[in-house]
């Protein structure tokens, strides 16, 4: 740290400071993130932001926020790009200027092709982040550089991509756009976004709240279960990919023949994968029972969300929804230690959000206080 100004230093002991505190680990690590955009070979940072994310209660609220997009022994690849990309939405703090174009897909609004374009580009990108077909990454470039080399603005189409491919969990292509956007245009919120992608494009494997990537083994097997008739991972993807062919505008034909891809893949070294976090033992998976079980804690308390809300038809419709769509979903065992809170902060009032409320909803409100 002796070769850093003094301010490093001084914010990572502050970042360390909130840190300990209960659900500050998002806010302290984006001050790591500020000290990384201007110091990227920081180590010390990056590990404080790794630290930070293994909070018992942070990987506690992470696990149980994810679970309730994705069950935890849905192992099919894109679900662990879904994951991360979750986890990114989650942690991040990064509100940069761009960030209103980059959600509303507006990099560039006085040109209409180019926003049709981009607009064409994700729906291909969403094919890989929903469905699995990694083959649409390469349909959602093609049209990416086609709009690139029609913008009048390639600033905010460049920070627009990075943003987007950020946003869906594929961090290396992030990487190298946001990369490419600070090499020919001088833009500190590009770079504040770029040090926060680097982070979780080289940190992805080690996550600590999510589960063992898979292949889809986890998957297949609750599924059998679940249902025996339902395709597998591998028959879900060829389906998927043969319905998304009869939608392309033009058919994509890989830079690479598969030729010569094989010979290039033979003639690459092994690959060890990174050490992965501990801090979630995986094997509850291999030991699952395959059987329903008794529902999730947040599960029981939107169930009884429902009930406060009425007992009419439309509800009762709900709660009979949420009760089978959740059969398999397994409980997360909270930490066993308490909340660390921050004495000088006042404890949280959800009236103070929300408004005057009469005691009902103020009950209803409790159902999802932190346990």
């Amino acid at each position: 740290m002796s070769t850093y100004p003094a301010y490093v230093s001084q914010t990572l002991a502050r970042a360390r400071e909130e840190g300990q505190w209960s659900s500050a680990q998002a806010d302290a690590a984006a001050l790591c993130f500020d000290m990384l955009a201007l110091f990227p070979d920081c180590r010390e940072a990056s590990e404080l932001v790794y630290e930070l994310f293994c909070e018992p209660w942070t990987v506690y609220d992470n696990r149980v926020a994810l679970q309730q997009n994705i069950d935890e022994w849905d192992d099919r690849p894109w679900q662990q790009r879904r994951r991360l990309a979750l986890s990114f939405r989650f942690m991040s703090r990064w509100e940069g200027k761009y960030k209103h174009y980059s959600e509303n897909l507006e990099p560039n609004p006085a040109s209409s092709d180019v926003h049709k374009l981009l607009a064409e580009g994700k729906m291909e990108l969403l094919g890989a982040y929903c469905l699995g077909d990694e083959e649409c990454t390469d349909y959602a470039w093609a049209i990416f550089t086609d709009a690139l080399s029609r913008t009048n603005d390639p600033r905010r189409t460049l920070f627009w991509l990075g943003f987007t491919y950020a946003d869906l969990g594929f961090f290396a292509d992030s990487a190298e756009i946001l990369g490419e956007l600070c090499s020919r245009f001088d833009d500190a919120e590009a770079r504040r976004l770029l040090a926060e992608v680097l982070w979780w494009r080289d940190n992805a494997s080690r996550i600590p709240w999510l589960p063992p990537a898979g292949a889809g083994s986890h998957y297949d097997r609750m599924m059998g279960f679940i249902d025996p008739y339902a395709p597998t991972t591998q028959e879900q993807i060829n389906l998927f990919r043969k319905e998304n062919q009869k939608e392309h505008r033009a058919t994509y034909r890989p830079t690479l023949s598969p030729q010569l891809a094989e010979i290039l893949i033979q003639h690459l070294p092994d690959e060890n994968p990174p050490p992965t976090s501990h801090l979630v033992d995986g094997r509850f998976l291999d030991e699952d029972d395959g059987q329903p079980g008794e529902p999730a804690e947040w599960v029981k308390k939107q169930i009884e969300q429902f009930k406060r809300w009425g007992n009419d038809e439309r509800h009762q419709e709900m709660i009979r929804d949420m009760e089978a769509q959740h059969r398999w979903t397994r409980n997360i065992t909270p930490p066993p230690i308490p909340r660390c809170y921050d004495p000088n902060e006042p404890p949280f009032n959800p009236k103070t959000l929300f408004g005057a409320m009469d005691d009902e909803a103020d009950d209803d409100l409790s159902l999802f206080a932190s346990t």
